[in-house]
């Protein structure tokens, strides 16, 4: 009992700093732009930060597994290009373009979880070799930026949609997805494998499926960034899903997930991508320099993980 106790004041000690935090940069951020609050703004906001969510979510459920996915990047850049590719071919409709897309990320995540579980070795190699497949299938499906989405589609998505943010309310949905698969088998199983798979495998759960159930959950989350990504850009880029490896684990850390597994709530995860989110925005805003802004992103970082490790610290002693 007690070391529930330990732990849930821990995850609460994770959120309420990120939380300070997120209100510090929202106070700053209200300084640059009166507007924040606006509906408007925050349709704007939204359509920018959905993609980063969704693709620190996808790295959240490999990391509960105690893993890291280095292909994450490569995996949202194919299917932002396979969304867009199939647009511009004028093949069918939205919808049938967003399944594809979802199938390929979704196989794709699959395959890197099979190759996790069968092949021994750490999940960081095995990813980090799946980055460049993915990376080259991409740009055999988009050689160079390009692509098309519908300019109604964009429109709703940047503009909102008779007043809802769309972006908004995918954000909601795969929170409460995710809530009502934690409750599940397959959700607990990610926990317990991820914080003692071999405890798990003694108990009777099968950890290499769940390994890779794990990974094609994770390929769904990235897929969708990716699909969020080309409809608020309107197009598709073959290299842009970089960022999002290092960003999506800077969001999950931030959020309280354990690089050792089986520790972390997604809403941490949420509010860690929202503080990436407004800090690079602010960072623009403040026109330093774009060769400082990495460094000084970087920096900030560095010390809001630092303070959350000590917080969290004294909150279990």
């Amino acid at each position: 009992m007690r070391e529930r106790i330990t732990v849930a004041a821990r995850g609460n000690t994770d959120l309420l700093g990120l939380l300070a935090l997120l209100l510090v940069l929202l106070v700053a951020y209200q300084h640059y732009d009166s507007s924040l609050l606006s509906p408007a703004t925050v349709t704007i906001l939204s359509a920018q930060f959905l993609p980063l969510i969704l693709a620190a979510a996808g790295q959240t459920t490999v990391m509960l597994l105690g893993g890291i996915d280095l292909s994450l990047g490569a995996v949202l850049g194919l299917a932002m290009a396979v969304f867009a590719t199939y647009e511009a071919r004028g093949a069918g409709d939205v919808v049938t373009a967003m399944a594809l897309a979802l199938c390929v990320a979704v196989a794709a995540g699959a395959v890197n979880g099979a190759l996790v579980a069968y092949a021994g070795l750490p999940p960081i190699v095995v990813t980090l070799a799946a980055s460049f497949l993915w990376g080259g299938v991409t740009l055999v499906v988009l050689p160079q930026p390009g692509g098309h989405v519908p300019a109604g589609l964009v429109e709703a998505y940047n503009n909102g949609w008779y007043g809802i943010a769309l972006p908004a309310v995918a954000v909601a949905v795969a929170l409460g997805l995710w809530k009502l698969l934690r409750t599940t088998r397959h959700g607990l199983a990610l926990y317990a494998v991820g914080g003692n798979e071999h405890g798990a495998y003694a108990s009777g759960l099968h950890t290499r499926g769940v390994k890779i159930g794990g990974y094609a959950l994770a390929g769904a989350f990235t897929g969708l960034a990716g699909i969020g990504l080309a409809i608020q850009t309107g197009s598709a880029d073959p290299t842009i899903g970089t960022p999002y490896t290092l960003n999506s684990i800077a969001a999950s850390v931030l959020g309280g997930i354990s690089f050792f597994g089986g520790v972390g709530r997604m809403r941490g995860t949420v509010l860690g991508a929202l503080v990436i989110g407004l800090l690079t925005n602010l960072l623009l805003f403040t026109g330093i320099s774009p060769f400082y802004q990495l460094v000084v992103q970087g920096v900030i970082l560095v010390v809001a993980l630092a303070l959350k490790t000590y917080l969290t610290r004294e909150a279990a002693e």
